[in-house]
């Protein structure tokens, strides 16, 4: 029998043992290349222009909760489509931004376009 727990990363079931996709990606998010890359990138002020006018372009709100016929300016975040530790070339790049709130940012993260635009539609 294996050994169940209530996962920390993931809030779900499974066994202790399994590294589920969250841990994973937890795991990742703390290694040093990510952190470099992370540091390198957030901590300049051509980001912080860049997120600003992403922000402001948008009007401040959730732009999943906007699809969802909802106005949200609470705990807004950019999020980067594709990640910049896969692609630091689209770091910078205003197409592969999306202004979120937290809650959306988190069910979200992971996902391309597309399947952004499934979890929209399977919210309607």
């Amino acid at each position: 029998m294996s050994d169940l727990i209530k996962c920390s990363y993931c809030n779900k079931i499974h066994d202790k043992y399994e590294d589920c996709e969250d841990k994973l990606k937890y795991k990742k998010s703390n290694s040093n290349e990510y952190n470099e890359k992370y540091n390198k990138c957030y901590n300049n002020s051509k980001w912080k222009r860049i997120r600003n006018e992403v922000l402001k372009d948008n009007d401040y709100c959730c732009e999943v909760c906007k699809q969802l016929e909802i106005v949200n300016y609470t705990d807004i975040q950019v999020h980067h489509i594709t990640k910049i530790i896969d692609n630091d070339e689209l770091m910078f790049d205003k197409s592969n931004l999306l202004v979120v709130c937290r809650e959306h940012h988190r069910q979200i993260e992971g996902m391309n376009l597309n399947e952004i635009s499934e979890f929209i539609k399977s919210k309607l």
